[in-house]
């Protein structure tokens, strides 16, 4: 038993040494999200703003022919994406990053009611520490 818990005190170092690594940190410094009309896109991490944006870019066609080619991009992972999609005067979606889900959607819509988009709902929030749904 004295064997085990040793082991399961390295392995919790090791993955404790992993979460802090500031390589990893540095690599996920930037989030971003390019949206599309089927709301599949993932959250995608760079290092950079420009590496974060062409990394959700490139997810996204992964999954999606629908692609808005415009991403969102974060530098704080704790703020939240809306994805936010209109229906008039033609179905179309677009994402916004912000503190919390409120302004993150508002964000959104008055884009998207400033460019006469009307009929539109929020598809889901996601994080963009972990990129899971919200």
């Amino acid at each position: 038993m004295h064997q085990a818990s040793k082991c399961l005190l390295a392995a919790l170092i090791g993955l404790a040494g992993a979460w802090f690594d500031p390589v990893a940190a540095q690599q996920r410094g930037w989030a971003a999200l390019d949206p599309n009309s089927e709301g599949s896109s993932p959250v995608a991490w760079g290092a950079t703003e420009d590496e974060a944006r062409q990394r959700a870019v490139e997810a996204c066609k992964k999954v999606s022919k629908t692609c808005a080619n415009g991403p969102a991009s974060t530098r704080d992972l704790n703020e939240v994406f809306a994805i936010v999609c209109c229906m008039q005067p033609r179905r179309g979606c677009a994402v916004s990053a912000a503190a919390n889900r409120r302004e993150a959607a508002q964000n959104v819509q008055e884009m998207f009611a400033d460019a006469g988009y009307k009929d539109c709902s929020v598809q889901h929030y996601m994080s963009a520490a972990t990129g899971k749904r919200h």
